[in-house]
């Protein structure tokens, strides 16, 4: 059952059980002694102690609601016992069996007080004071039954002394109950139902007895005086069920306090009632002992001065606390970050505070303004007076304060902390305001939020921010129709800088190609560090369009392009620029990715230079993205495979080698030329994977050709090497294994390598090729005077064969002069006794002075295209039978033209 349905039941049946007993109280009260009376008499008494113990049961009372039932079980008794000696003798005896039982239910209710005062402070000096305040009420109820009934019974000679000492007892042993029933609340500090209920049924326990001695002839009152008796009986067996172990707090009152008006008063009080006596005799004309009196003065003073020093003690004693906590909040404050004040309304402390004045170096007295104060380290009065009236906005909530101030002495302070209302609260009475230095964490803050946004090594802006201006510019741009302009900036030749200065000389040049830049571009402008060597140039705003932006570029390129001392070296660098002007649909990532496209388009044109953006480099973009996707899987498809080009002696125009070509035949695509997809395959790094199967397949076909086609001189087989294959460090290992899993011999094998690879890292080519060359493989120059130096070369790597390149090999058919540039290569091939095959040869006249000028070898469509495996078959059957070769091609167009794997 439920817990609050079960106390609801408790409380019907307590209500309904006190009403019944209320009207047969008055039942009793208005019989005044007829039989009927004193058998509802009975029934109420009887009544009170089994509601007592069913109160009990019901109700899980606590120790001391036990005591009540046993007092309530014990009157019951003697109630009963007092009515049966009544009616057996016929008349009330005056002292009977029945005082036993009576004055042990006083015992039981002593105890159950007793009981009831232990459950409240447990604290020593409240205990005392208790007892002080107690033992006034008790020595004044003592006084009160001793000179209104006591007295006079017990020097009554006319009655038995057992009978005096047993009728005065009553009234002393009420008095006793009433002073322990003060002690209780005092202990308890409230003064709950319980304590009403001890104290009601005590009160008339006490009347009744008192009535009883003090009137002449009680028992013409008689039925209101065992009223009196049954009401004390019904008030305790109440008790029990109100008095519960899980109750809670009831009315506090400030008997907790220990010198509250109430406390102070119960004190003192006291006082007044032994002159009360003596003053109603002296109006009655009574002759009263003095001595009952005197002896209470005495007590009650000895009792108010020990309660008075008790009550000076613990003034002193908080007194000392609140000092000493005092002193110690105040420690604490100054051992503390924070600094702590309260103020008025207009800002004015209201006390002094040494944490405030040790934090801002100034005296921080009372009724100093605190706008003041910090105006000394340059915080702005304004704001902490808007601060304090956004605290007064919200009462009792805090409100944090974050207070920025440039200090006289120089540098930025900053005060953070909260400022709370609590005017309403009488312990404050002000707005507590609580700061600290938050200068050092501002400061890192500023500094994680300049390192998340700015280029460490240079100070410019990095990528996020730039993106962001970016944003903010196109969206000024819809507002003001002029859109913004993004340069995007290459350095040419930085990393030759890294490898022969070292990085920290690169660095050093980065910072000075910052320091240019700023220089060029507009206060307005954005210059950001992307990464590496690039840069970006921001022009916002700028009606000129992109021929300003183009003249910005040629400033750059002129600034760029002076030379820098880095270390003790003069260093001349330069830049490729993509220039992109924002369409009204641009973000931030498009403008940046169209600009590097054209950057990339013009480093690929020559470098130096800049190139404005246009849709078909965006598409020329997408396709490579496409191509280098596709590559990935082109060799596990089976799409990847090799034509050979005919390498034939000029004298007897009899094949004597073949140079390998990749071909890309992809099935939607379709066929795809070397020239686009052999870069894309050399910057993605596929070239690597793609020349291993390149070599085992050519020395394979070479082997297989050597095999069915034997002569003194084997067949020759060219294979192209790119300059990713020379950077990497698994080429000669690729080399050696087609060589092994061939069989064929290396002098067979002719490694063509143009100008550009050699370019890339001299010494590592060369140490490289010196590994080729140690395998027995031979070199050839590919592409010979299209690149940088080529005679110097020709000095740096030992090669065995010279390609002179198709574009000499059209002069030919040009003037006297131009034929002298190939007359000129050939001999050069000669003099250093080094094999010479010219490329690209399509015309009989062209073979005819290459014959002339006693070259040794070529190739072309002159003689044949590229042919597939089963082609070249043919044709090495054809010359062995002596039977006609294969007819010739008609010459190539330009786009048809074979170009080597890399």
């Amino acid at each position: 059952m439920d817990s609050r349905t079960a106390d609801g039941r408790d409380r019907r049946i307590a209500v309904g059980w006190l009403s019944l007993a209320a009207a047969l109280v008055v039942l009793v009260g208005v019989g005044d002694g007829y039989e009927a009376s004193s058998v509802l008499y009975l029934v109420v008494s009887t009544g009170a102690a089994v509601a007592a113990w069913l109160g009990l049961r019901r109700c899980r009372p606590g120790p001391a609601a036990r005591w009540v039932a046993v007092a309530v079980s014990l009157n019951a008794v003697g109630d009963l016992l007092w009515q049966v000696q009544t009616w057996l003798a016929g008349s009330s005896p005056d002292v009977s069996v029945a005082d036993a039982a009576y004055l042990a239910s006083y015992g039981a209710l002593g105890a159950a007080l007793l009981v009831y005062a232990g459950d409240g402070d447990t604290h020593p000096r409240a205990r005392f004071h208790a007892l002080l305040d107690g033992g006034a009420v008790l020595v004044v109820a003592l006084l009160v039954v001793w000179q209104s009934s006591v007295h006079s019974t017990l020097t009554d000679a006319g009655l038995p002394l057992g009978t005096r000492a047993i009728w005065a007892a009553y009234p002393l042993l009420d008095a006793v109950v009433i002073g322990l029933v003060v002690r209780g609340m005092v202990v308890q500090s409230r003064v709950g139902v319980p304590a009403l209920l001890l104290g009601l049924g005590s009160c008339a326990w006490l009347a009744s007895d008192l009535a009883w001695l003090l009137l002449a002839a009680p028992d013409t009152v008689g039925g209101w005086l065992d009223a009196g008796w049954l009401v004390g009986a019904v008030a305790l067996a109440a008790l029990t069920w109100t008095d519960r172990q899980d109750r809670g707090p009831g009315v506090q009152t400030e008997l907790a306090a220990g010198t509250g008006r109430w406390r102070m008063t119960l004190a003192f009080l006291p006082l007044l009632v032994p002159g009360a006596f003596e003053l109603r005799a002296w109006v009655t004309g009574e002759d009263i002992d003095p001595l009952p009196g005197l002896l209470a003065t005495c007590t009650l003073t000895l009792l108010m001065i020990v309660r008075a020093q008790r009550l000076l003690t613990d003034q002193c004693r908080s007194r000392t606390e609140v000092r000493s906590l005092a002193r110690r909040y105040e420690a604490l404050a100054m051992t503390s970050s924070d600094a702590v004040a309260v103020v008025d309304r207009d800002g004015r402390l209201t006390a002094d505070s040494r944490s405030l004045a040790e934090l801002l170096g100034r005296p921080g007295g009372a009724g100093r303004s605190l706008p003041q104060l910090l105006s000394g380290v340059g915080v702005d009065p304004a704001d902490v007076l808007a601060a304090l009236d956004r605290a007064r906005l919200a009462p009792g909530e805090p409100v944090e304060l974050e207070l920025r101030g440039d200090h006289p002495a120089g540098g930025t302070v900053w005060l953070g902390g909260r400022a709370v209302d609590l005017r309403d609260d009488p312990d404050v009475g002000g707005i507590a305001v609580s700061v600290y230095d938050i200068t050092a964490r501002k400061l890192a803050e500023q500094e994680l939020a300049h390192q998340a946004f700015y280029d460490g090594l240079t100070g410019l802006a990095n990528r996020s921010l730039f993106l962001d201006h970016t944003e903010q510019a196109l969206r000024r741009a819809g507002r003001t129709g002029s859109p913004p302009i993004v340069l995007c900036l290459d350095l040419d030749g930085f990393k030759d800088v890294n490898d022969s200065l070292g990085h920290l000389a690169g660095d050093d040049l980065l910072c000075t190609v910052a320091e240019r830049l700023r220089g060029v571009v507009r206060a307005a402008d954005t210059v950001a560090r992307l990464g590496g060597d690039e840069f970006a140039v921001l022009v916002d705003d700028t009606r000129g369009g992109l021929p300003a932006a183009a003249s910005l570029a040629e400033r750059l390129l002129q600034v760029l392009g002076e030379p820098v001392l880095l270390h003790g070296h003069r260093v001349t660098v330069a830049a490729s620029i993509g220039i992109v002007a924002a369409e009204p649909e641009a973000t931030p990532l498009s403008l940046f990715r169209d600009a590097d496209i054209a950057m990339y388009r013009a480093k690929a044109a020559g470098r130096a230079q800049w190139v404005v953006f246009d849709p078909g480099m965006r598409a020329a973009a997408l396709e490579r993205i496409e191509l280098e996707r596709e590559l990935g899987g082109a060799l596990a498809a089976g799409q990847l495979r090799l034509v050979y080009q005919p390498v034939v002696d000029l004298q007897t125009e009899q094949v004597v080698g073949f140079e390998a070509l990749l071909r890309w035949q992809h099935p939607t695509l379709g066929a795809i030329g070397p020239d686009r997809f052999v870069p894309v395959a050399e910057d993605s790094g596929h070239i690597v994977p793609i020349g291993r199967w390149v070599l085992a397949e050519a020395t394979a076909t070479a082997a297989r050709w050597q095999r069915a086609h034997p002569r003194a001189t084997p067949l020759s087989m060219a294979v192209n090497v790119s300059a990713r294959q020379l950077a990497g460090g698994t080429l000669v290992e690729h080399v050696a294994e087609a060589l092994a899993s061939s069989g064929i011999a290396p002098s067979s094998l002719v490694l063509e390598v143009t100008e550009t690879a050699l370019v890339t890292d001299p010494d590592a080519v060369a140490e490289r090729l010196t590994e080729l060359r140690a395998l027995g493989t031979r070199l050839a120059l590919d592409d010979f005077g299209t690149g940088y130096s080529s005679l110097s070369y020709l000095r740096q790597f030992d090669v065995d064969v010279l390609k002179i390149d198709r574009s000499f090999v059209d002069l030919l058919d040009g003037s006297a002069d131009d034929a002298a540039i190939v007359h000129g290569l050939v001999q050069l091939g000669r003099t250093l006794r080094l094999e010479v095959v010219a490329e690209g040869v399509e015309t009989e006249a062209q073979r005819d002075r290459l014959r002339a000028e006693r070259c040794d070898l070529a190739q072309g469509w002159l003689f044949a295209k590229p042919l597939e495996a089963d082609e070249a078959e043919l044709l090495l059957l054809a010359q062995a039978s002596g039977a006609p070769a294969l007819p010739r091609p008609r010459p190539a167009t330009t786009g048809e033209r074979p170009v080597a794997q890399a």
